[in-house]
């Protein structure tokens, strides 16, 4: 699938598209309103099927009163699907969600339990990843292809139902709600920007689900032009992680190849100018990799890396996957990065890890560990 086009003849020529048809899921309210009044349904019937599909997530035969619009409208467009194959639980709780794509291709999505009955769903938008991170799993599998917007959206609504349907036993005062999405699972967020910033649309929008802006994070490697257009398009209003791992050039290109074309003076340029409302800070990924970028000089770049940034580094232990070339840090290697980062300055936390006996960490994301 080709990224969205735009043509000034054509007035749905911008609208994503999914099998050569209309990505009805990947619609905004206002994309919705003006397909449904180019088909001839009438954009009176945007909130009649919006609803259906993003808050009652129905088939549109299924939408009351639609009647024989349904019919119309599926002839323009497709609903994609995240079919749910299996899922497993780690003994701390995390559940790894196998879901699978129309075309057979499969993605992995993680349930992250959190206090008074909330759930994080780490997202994936990508069948496999082209950045090649060498910390990273998903990076062996080379990329496949990107997910459209809509089959972005129904990966959250799957996750959404599973957490309704497996943990809302007891009625509505035992609620368990799926509140926070962090795009940190398997691809890049940021590689297929439009397609990542037309499914945040849907799922941020006032007449869907309504998920909060400040409880979405959205990570990136580092692709400058697309994330210019993040802070242009969010204003801030969306978490930005970048992942950053090392703090001079030379390290950070031996781990990620993408480094080589985004140095980290050109990052730092674009992280200055992004907006950030209210008591928001940036956030930076961090990898601890022994040997690697743990010593004082990596350290030190990294200090002088944040000066001027408002931003938090979160310190990740590295989780081991098949072949990966470096090794778990001790928990004592954790903490000395983390009081060496504070002793320079630098505000840090230290990632808890999840789902790791399950293949379901980060870093780890290959479509395994569910034997």
């Amino acid at each position: 699938m080709s990224p969205c086009s735009e043509s000034g003849s054509d007035p749905l020529a911008s609208l994503p598209v999914h099998l050569n048809k209309t990505d009805l899921l990947g619609l905004t309210f206002e994309q919705l309103e003006l397909a449904l009044d180019h088909w001839g349904v009438g954009k009176g019937q945007a909130k009649r099927v919006f609803r259906g599909l993003h808050v009652k997530q129905q088939a549109l035969t299924e939408i009351e009163s639609l009647g024989r619009h349904a019919q119309v409208i599926a002839q323009h467009s497709e609903i994609a699907q995240a079919r749910l194959v299996t899922a497993v639980k780690s003994p701390d709780g995390t559940e790894k969600l196998l879901l699978e794509l129309y075309d057979g291709a499969q993605i992995e999505a993680v349930l992250l339990p959190m206090r008074r009955e909330r759930y994080t769903l780490c997202v994936s938008t990508q069948v496999g990843c082209a950045m090649a991170c060498a910390f990273c799993a998903t990076g062996t599998m080379g990329l496949k292809r990107t997910l459209s917007a809509g089959e972005l959206v129904a990966q959250v609504y799957q996750a959404f139902q599973y957490v309704q349907t497996k943990f809302n036993q007891s009625g509505p005062q035992d609620q368990k709600v799926l509140s926070h999405l962090v795009l940190m699972g398997m691809g890049e967020p940021l590689h297929y920007y439009e397609r990542t910033r037309s499914a945040l649309k849907v799922l941020l929008g006032q007449h869907g689900l309504c998920f909060s802006a400040r409880k979405v994070t959205v990570s990136t490697v580092g692709l400058v032009p697309a994330m210019q257009r993040f802070s242009q398009d969010f204003e801030g209003r969306v978490q930005l992680a970048l992942s950053l791992h090392a703090g001079r050039d030379e390290t950070r290109q031996k781990i990620m190849p993408v480094a080589k074309k985004w140095p980290l003076a050109l990052l730092k340029e674009t992280l200055l100018k992004h907006p950030l409302p209210g008591r928001r800070v940036l956030m930076l990924e961090y990898v601890v990799l022994p040997g690697v970028n743990d010593s004082p000089e990596e350290l030190d770049a990294v200090a002088e890396f944040c000066t001027g940034l408002r931003a938090l580094v979160n310190l990740i232990p590295f989780n081991p996957f098949k072949n990966s070339p470096f090794r778990s840090p001790t928990e004592a290697e954790v903490l000395a990065v983390d009081q060496g980062l504070k002793q320079r300055g630098v505000p840090c936390s230290i990632r808890v890890t999840r789902g790791r006996e399950k293949s379901g960490a980060c870093g780890q994301l290959a479509i395994e560990g569910y034997a």
